[in-house]
């Protein structure tokens, strides 16, 4: 029974820490927005401003066959 409560202990730590790392993350996030910080739009091999990538239309050559 001991074995039992301590996996059941290590994996409440695990979730605990999941948890904390997900109100990090989004705490951060709101930050960066707060700040005016926005991510960029990956195209091609470079990122550009939302502004950018809005007009940008992604045609695929070929297609699948």
């Amino acid at each position: 029974m001991s074995s039992f409560m301590r996996e059941r202990v290590l994996d409440l730590k695990y979730e605990m820490l999941c948890e904390r790392t997900r109100r990090r993350q989004e705490a951060a996030k709101a930050d960066l927005v707060r700040r005016g910080v926005a991510p960029w739009d990956r195209i091609a091999k470079g990122y550009v401003p939302k502004s950018i990538s809005a007009q940008y239309v992604y045609l695929p050559i070929g297609g699948m066959r």
